[in-house]
């Protein structure tokens, strides 16, 4: 659990985050220079389509009934061979009423907000009809345009049901599809991690400590599957109520053996590994890109999307100026994560046996274990 100072009760339609400035046009032998975040209107929240090929499965069309049909991959193999539970969460709501006009969505939820769109989605703020609680549904923009198209939109519901009941990945209840569209219901989160940097700006080394524990706790749990995200970024990781930080944004979730150079370019620029460019990439791609995150969470510093800074990163100088006001051993670990050379950078458990990390990870369990004893 993270804990996060001067906490704001904020659903992610106050997260959405700034506009960033542009980076400064600047000559190599220049240093770094700062760019300040400013407070202006928010802009829409930019979610990232999924991109992976799968294989085909059954559906003789790819128009779907304008009758609601839940969406659900339980029952297949969750990558280790073991079979995802059999869950009644991902059955639809007992109060729709197929003979109505209205969608499930209209009948069973109660549109608040819109907080997010992106190129093939929207995401709403929701309060279920059935249980009053809040929820964020994630609504397909465009309609299924091929039997492949609908796959690739699929995909994510595949994940998101591997992954779900991980304290660190955002919360999956159910998904269902109707009239061409899909739709997913999550839990609703706090805010993004982007969205808490700008609004705090200084974060405690301590606090960055126990994210950057969160998020290796998410990430093991997709490599330990042959898995690699490939889209690490401040923006997909969402602060729950209970001060977690959860992974979210599955769309680009691939098998590291089944990966190729098309789908290894699909993700944030800011955030890339080197080598993707090249159509090399491992596990060790999303090491990079935590890496960068944690660089950006501790210096506040706004990342480039490409020219003369973007390539000073990824050759191993980072700015000094911003790093000064860090630990050596938080630096020194940054400067392990984002190193030119994959093969240099620390897997997943060799960072979690960092001693930072190993004795937060012992504090957590001991606080877990005094809790339960005094529940019980």
């Amino acid at each position: 659990m993270v804990l996060f100072p001067n906490q704001v009760n904020m659903t992610t339609e106050s997260a959405l985050p700034l506009p960033r400035l542009p980076v400064p046009d600047i000559r190599a032998e220049v240093a770094f220079q700062h760019s300040q975040k400013q407070n202006e209107r928010l802009q829409e929240y930019r979610l990232r389509p999924p991109k992976l090929r799968l294989a085909n499965r059954s559906h003789s069309s790819t128009s779907t009934s304008t009758t609601a049909h839940a969406i659900s991959f339980r029952g297949e193999s969750d990558g280790n061979g073991k079979a995802l539970p059999e869950l009644d969460a991902n059955a639809l709501s007992g109060s729709y009423d197929r003979s109505m006009n209205e969608t499930y969505f209209e009948q069973c939820f109660t549109r608040l907000a819109k907080i997010g769109e992106g190129s093939f989605g929207e995401v709403f703020k929701v309060r279920s009809k059935e249980d009053g609680r809040m929820y964020a549904i994630k609504m397909s923009k465009e309609l299924y345009r091929s039997e492949h198209y609908r796959q690739e939109r699929l995909e994510e519901v595949r994940r998101y049901e591997q992954f779900s009941g991980h304290a660190n990945f955002v919360q999956f209840y159910r998904a269902w599809e109707q009239n061409d569209r899909l739709y997913m219901q999550m839990e609703l989160c706090r805010e993004s991690l982007d969205r808490y940097l700008v609004r705090r700006r200084d974060i405690p080394e301590e606090t960055i400590w126990n994210i950057l524990l969160d998020l290796l706790l998410a990430l093991k749990n997709l490599h330990d599957r042959n898995l690699i995200h490939l889209d690490i970024k401040l923006d997909n990781v969402l602060i729950g109520d209970d001060d977690s930080c959860k992974l979210a944004d599955f769309g680009l979730v691939i098998d590291v053996d089944r990966a190729n150079r098309h789908q290894a370019t699909e993700g944030d620029s800011r955030y890339m590994a080197p080598e993707i460019l090249q159509g090399k990439f491992s596990k060790a791609a999303d090491i990079f890109s935590l890496g960068v995150a944690m660089l950006e969470l501790s210096c506040f510093l706004e990342l480039p999307h490409n020219g003369p800074l973007w390539q000073q990163l990824r050759s191993g100088v980072l700015p000094h100026d911003f790093m000064k006001n860090i630990s050596p051993e938080l630096e020194t670990l940054i400067r392990q994560m984002m190193s030119p050379e994959p093969e240099a950078r620390p897997t997943v458990d060799e960072i979690l046996s960092h001693k930072k990390l190993v004795s937060l990870l012992e504090r957590r369990n001991r606080w877990r274990l005094i809790i339960k004893m005094v529940c019980y």
